[in-house]
């Protein structure tokens, strides 16, 4: 659907178009941006035409065209209109179209936005493109959410570059994305590590990654050996063998004064076998260490 608003400056009759709106679009969609008026005055006479519409040589009052692309100004935030040719940031992206027709005032002095330097940029909705004030080229990068709606066809334009919107490959740049820095894109654009080092500012490193090519390192000492225990040091002992508990039979009293054989030849046997035992525990205990 295309509408149109005549207005007379009582020099020249100005006409905007509105035929590159697709159907009805509403408030939903703008964003309030500041323009820099300057980039739209330029002295490319057929360009100045399809930013404005009233010029005359008597005009004191002309307009800037609804539909414009717009893209931003790296160094001030501002926006103007996307010039693939600017080197200030423009050349990148078209961040959204300008919403409504502004009136600008013609002074000696330069020309001055009648109603301030805020103006509506619509980032999203569908559009004819081919009946845009300027036209871009297919290459030209999106932003926001657009679509083309041409004889039925509907192409969609943000995010994408002329073959990418017919389902294409797309081939992205360093330079086409907007809101990287200059640090950023030169270490997409870095051939090897060296460069990228350079890029963000760092130095270079010869360190392998062992603990030995480190500078100023603390002094480990040597691995501690634990020493033998002696009847003056303090060591490391190990644990005796077993020794099985004595196996004789318990030595009973004898039944009177005078013992019997028997029962002297048992304290006999349980004797033997506690000498027997207690010797295997002293030997076991020099063997592991502690005692002499």
């Amino acid at each position: 659907m295309a509408y149109e608003n005549v207005r007379s400056t009582g020099i020249v009759t100005v006409e905007e178009n509105n035929e590159w709106r697709y159907g009805a679009h509403t408030d939903d969609g703008t964003v309030s941006v500041t323009l820099n008026l300057d980039t739209f005055n330029t002295t490319d006479e057929a360009l100045r035409n399809k930013y404005f519409t009233g010029l005359g040589d008597r005009a004191t009052t002309i307009y800037i065209k609804s539909g414009i692309p717009l893209a931003k100004i790296d160094a001030t935030g501002e926006y103007g209109p996307y010039d693939p040719t600017a080197t200030d940031g423009r050349q990148n992206k078209i961040a959204g179209l300008l919403e409504s027709m502004l009136t600008v005032n013609v002074y000696l002095s330069g020309l001055e936005l009648a109603d301030g330097a805020n103006a509506g940029m619509r980032y999203r909705g569908d559009i004819v493109k081919s009946k845009l004030p300027v036209v871009p080229a297919d290459d030209a990068v999106w932003g926001g959410m657009f679509f083309d709606v041409e004889d039925d066809v509907v192409t969609p334009l943000s995010e994408a570059k002329g073959a990418a919107a017919s389902g294409g490959a797309t081939t992205v740049t360093s330079a086409s994305i907007s809101d990287a820095s200059t640090v950023g894109k030169n270490v997409l654009t870095a051939k090897d590590a060296a460069a990228a080092r350079t890029a963000i500012g760092a130095g270079t490193s010869s360190f392998t990654g062992s603990y030995n090519d480190l500078s100023n390192k603390p002094t480990i000492p040597a691995a501690y050996t634990l020493p033998a225990a002696t009847a003056t040091v303090i060591g490391g002992v190990k644990k005796a063998a077993a020794v099985a508990n004595v196996g004789a039979a318990d030595a009973k009293a004898a039944a009177g004064a005078t013992p019997t054989q028997a029962e002297f030849g048992a304290v006999v046997t349980a004797v033997n076998e506690i000498k027997s035992k207690f010797n295997t525990l002293l030997t076991n205990g020099r063997t592991a260490g502690f005692l002499a």
